[in-house]
């Protein structure tokens, strides 16, 4: 490897180029070998928030994947109509994360100013402050979906309705979306959120085809696909959100 020269667009890779390259994916094998894999698995707080993040991506890659097709189906909407209402909830949830944050820092600084800690934040407080963003962040949405679930005779009803889905979603910031930092060291953190990651994307992607499947059994009956489709959304929202509750606390498991 270290003997080649290889050309390519940028200009020639020379060998210590490669040898720096070499060293740094040594560098990666070294950190997944030496990762604490079965504590991760062992910890309670890391199950809560994969939990978690398989709810979200749940509900969220539904309502990517399926908003315009739903509005077509349900109100008649053109694509380009679809698409026009579909750009609102994505709003929501631009807004809805960066409240997330600012507003979790505004808490901790004034929680742990009231504490006698001299405005250390305790573990105890943090956990406090994830617990209540994972909450809306499930709860929300599943509130506002359950709603949708009786199918609103007018387009712009959906459509709030779904900017409150996605901009509360988006909470999360603040909730499992921080947690692995306090969870795990500087070392751990990223590699913790990616083990968090993995089946948060796989569970959004099955459901994606499941919406597909329930849409498909249910187009002869008018409407009651999406009924079937939102109150399954709000229900595994509800049941993330208890698993988060139950599961997760901020103490640092892995240094």
């Amino acid at each position: 490897f270290q003997e080649c020269l290889v050309e390519s667009d940028a200009g020639e890779i020379t060998k210590d180029n490669a040898g720096g390259a070499l060293k740094r994916i040594q560098d990666i094998q070294l950190l997944v070998q030496s990762a604490p894999w079965s504590d991760f698995l062992r910890s309670r707080g890391v199950w809560g928030m994969m939990l978690a993040h398989g709810a979200k991506n749940f509900e969220l890659y539904n309502l990517l994947a399926w908003t315009p097709t739903f509005f077509n189906q349900q109100y008649g909407l053109n694509t380009k109509e679809s698409a026009l209402f579909s750009i609102g909830p994505s709003i929501c949830g631009m807004i809805g994360g960066l409240t997330a944050g600012n507003l979790a820092d505004f808490m901790l600084v004034k929680l742990s100013s009231g504490d006698s800690n001299n405005g250390i934040v305790t573990t105890e407080t943090r956990t406090n402050v994830r617990k209540i963003f994972q909450s809306v962040a499930l709860f929300g949405p599943a509130t506002c979906l359950y709603l949708l679930s009786s199918l609103p005779e007018q387009a712009t009803t959906a459509q709030i309705l779904l900017g409150g889905a996605v901009g509360l979603q988006a909470m999360d910031a603040a909730g499992f979306g921080a947690a692995t930092q306090e969870k795990a060291g500087e070392r751990w953190a990223g590699l913790l959120y990616s083990l968090t990651s993995l089946p948060g994307v796989m569970i959004g992607s099955i459901s994606v085809s499941v919406t597909g499947q329930i849409l498909d059994m249910m187009s002869s009956e008018e409407g009651s696909g999406w009924t079937t489709v939102f109150q399954l959304n709000s229900m595994v929202c509800v049941v993330g959100a208890f698993c988060f509750l139950f599961l997760y606390d901020s103490k640092k498991e892995f240094d």
